[in-house]
Order: structure tokens, then C-alpha cells, then sequence
């Protein structure tokens, strides 16, 4: 069979084994290349660059508007940052940005939490995500435009979706969790209490504002970290194909054929050619039901989320929880039995201090053994069904 070759793609594969031939200017890898060289390094440097690739497709999907694809980007994402176990700045600036991105492609589905404080919705909990970004914005206007962007449209998408209670739960979300200005409080709260969703001042800080400034930043962190070495090597390996009249079809069955070449002494000196693989192959269609929302939620997005779940604000936001506040899949969470006396007493006592749908705030002043406030929530109406709110 004939031995695969790609064409040679930057001096940097030089570090990792790839011996080229200097007649055809092609390149190939074997099982015996430079075996001096530590597999983790070229991994670390192979998984960089995989990163780097997902969080340009990332951008360019959010530009394009496209779920699907951004969905299937996010999970090849996930995997290969939990086989990572040490990223650099760079890149968990890049992780960062990346969760962001999944809260404002939810931004207008207020069914999807993000945070285990569920009076949160996406936009909401962007706030606080982009203010962990501010030392990442360099132009601090556009930092703050986009801030101001997100407190309107926190408030104006549920007045949009008719959830005049929602938009004044979140104004009053705003103004005791942000430092949002106080002549913007006052107009979203007049807005709010005339229900006026064609307002001039909503339509000034609009959606798709908040959407062009948004690109406008990613199109400045791109200049700025450069992330497409993998895609430009990509692109190349198209256009060779394609100079050769071959199709990525032909070059996809020519990538996935290995080489074996026996010598007159034994089979053991087998050389096998790893190629690179498609650009298609790198959007995963794997299940990717860890990042996902909330089950019983419209999975228009998966959203970027591990199992612990911290509350983002705009005070409390920090740089290795901002990707990873996204609520609990039902896989996830566990199966609680009868709730036992101890904690109906607690949930009395907490209502009775906090009042009642404060569940969060009850959350954080008591044990509830991984009760979610949901889960609060049914069991104090169990109660006042059952009339023993008022009893002890």
C-alpha cells in the first residue's frame, strides 16, 4: 500500500517528530519517529493547539448564529479541557471568554439556568462572567458599553418574553448584586412598571448591540492572541487536495488508511503513517450531556459546566468559576429520601427570615444535604398544602 503524505505545515512540526522529504516536499510521521522526544510534550502542544482551533470555531459560530455547531464545538472543547490538567493563562482566558459566549447564545432562553442560584437567567449570569474579563478588554469604553449592554437586556429580554415579573425580579437582582448606575436603574424601572418594550432607550441598548460589541471584542482578543495555527494548517491541506483535484471526501478515506511495510528480516520494523484528520472530524458528535442545562430545559445549547456548581455576580465572579456555573444535569444529581423533621424545622426558619422564594439565601444559611431550591421550593408547598406551615 501506497504511504500516505501530507505537505509540510510550518517549522513548529518539527518538534514533534515529523521527518520531511526533501525531494517532495511532503511529510511523514512514523511509529519511530524522534522517539527522544516526550509523547506528553507533544500531546501538551498538540492539545494547545486543539484548543486554540475549538475557541476559533467558537467565535465564529456565535458571529454566525449557529447553535447546532457551536453545541457540537463545546463539547470537543469540554474534553479536551478535562484531559488537560494545567492550563496556561492564555488559555483559560480563552475558557473564560468561551463561557461567556455559551450564557449570551442562551441569552433569550430565561428557562435556562446557569447558576444554582436559579433566580439567575443566562444574561444575568453573564454579568457576572465579563466582569472577570475586565483586565482581559483592553478598551475600557467597550468593557463598559457591553457591561451596560447586558444589565438593559437582563431586564429587556423578559419584558420581550412577557415576564414582567422576572424583569423586575432581575432589575432588583441588579441593583443589589452590581454596581449597576443609578440613573440606569431608574429607567429600566420605569420601563418596567409601563411595560414598555418599544421604549427609545431599549432600542438604543438592543440586542444586537450587545451582539456587535461583543464581536467587536472577540475580533480584538483574536488580533491580539492569535489562535489559528491549526486552521491554517487545515486550510493548506484543503487546498493541496484540491490543487490535486481531490475532494475532502478522498482526502477523509486517505486519512483514515494506514500504512504497513514489511522488511525482508522481520515485521516488527512496521512503519504506520498518522495523519491529520479532517476539520469535521474535530466538531464531536459524542453525547454531551456533562455540559448541558438543566433537565427538562430546551437543550438549545449545551452550556460549559462541571459538577460543582458556584454563583457568579458581578462582586463574586472569579477566574476558575466563571466557565463552570452552569446548573446540574439530572444525571448528576442525587436521589433524597423522605425529608426528614431537622429539615422541615430549617426551611420554616428560613422563610420565616428571609421570606418566602428566597430560597438561595436559605440555601446558603443551611444544610440541606444537596437539596437544590427547587427542591425547597416543592417541599414548602407540600406544607402549606398539608397546613403545617404554621405548626412546629
Amino acid at each position: 500500500m501506497k504511504k500516505s503524505v501530507f505537505p509540510v505545515i510550518g517549522n513548529s512540526l518539527k518538534t514533534l517528530g515529523m521527518e520531511a522529504d526533501p525531494n517532495n516536499k511532503t511529510l511523514t510521521i512514523t511509529s519511530t519517529t524522534d522517539e527522544s522526544v516526550c509523547f506528553t510534550d507533544v500531546e501538551t502542544v498538540a492539545k494547545r493547539w486543539m484548543i486554540d482551533f475549538s475557541f476559533v470555531s467558537l467565535c465564529r459560530f456565535f458571529k454566525e448564529g449557529k447553535f447546532e455547531e457551536f453545541n457540537q464545538t463545546i463539547s470537543t472543547l469540554e474534553a479536551i479541557i478535562d484531559s488537560t490538567p494545567h492550563l496556561k493563562a492564555e488559555q483559560k482566558q480563552k475558557k473564560q471568554i468561551c463561557g461567556f459566549l455559551a450564557r449570551i447564545m442562551h441569552g433569550k432562553h430565561l428557562d435556562v439556568p446557569f447558576d444554582r442560584d436559579e433566580r439567575l437567567s443566562p444574561l444575568m449570569s453573564a454579568v457576572g462572567v465579563w466582569a472577570s474579563q475586565k483586565e482581559t478588554v483592553a478598551n475600557d469604553t467597550l468593557f463598559e458599553h457591553v457591561t451596560n449592554l447586558l444589565y438593559v437586556q437582563s431586564v429587556a429580554v423578559c419584558l420581550e418574553k412577557g415576564n414582567c415579573t422576572m424583569a423586575s425580579s432581575a432589575l432588583k437582582w441588579l441593583e443589589e448584586e452590581c454596581e449597576i448606575p443609578r440613573n440606569l436603574g431608574i429607567k429600566l424601572s420605569l420601563i418596567v412598571s409601563k411595560r414598555d418594550t418599544y421604549h427609545p432607550f431599549l432600542l438604543n441598548f438592543s440586542w444586537n448591540r450587545l451582539l456587535e460589541n461583543i464581536q467587536t471584542f472577540l475580533d480584538r482578543f483574536l488580533e491580539e492572541h492569535p489562535s489559528d495555527f491549526l486552521l491554517q494548517a487545515a486550510t493548506k491541506v484543503v487546498k493541496a487536495g484540491q490543487e490535486r483535484g481531490t475532494g475532502e471526501e478522498s482526502e477523509t478515506q486517505e486519512a483514515s488508511s494506514t500504512t504497513s511495510q514489511s522488511t525482508e528480516h522481520s515485521k516488527e520494523n512496521q512503519e504506520t503513517s498518522v495523519l491529520m484528520r479532517p476539520k469535521k472530524k474535530l466538531l464531536s458528535t459524542r453525547n454531551i450531556q456533562p455540559w448541558q442545562p438543566v433537565s427538562g430545559k430546551k437543550p438549545a445549547l449545551t452550556v460549559m459546566r462541571k459538577r460543582v456548581s458556584t454563583r457568579l455576580t458581578y462582586r463574586r465572579a472569579s477566574s476558575e468559576t466563571a466557565l463552570n456555573s452552569t446548573t446540574l444535569s439530572t444525571t448528576n444529581r442525587k436521589t433524597h429520601g423522605k425529608w426528614p423533621w431537622d429539615l422541615d424545622r430549617a426551611l420554616k426558619v428560613g422563610v420565616k427570615r428571609h421570606g418566602e422564594g428566597k430560597w438561595s439565601r436559605i440555601l446558603q444559611e443551611h444544610d440541606f444535604q444537596g437539596r437544590t431550591g427547587v427542591q425547597l421550593k416543592d417541599r414548602w408547598r407540600i406544607l402549606k398544602k398539608a397546613h403545617k406551615v404554621n405548626t412546629e
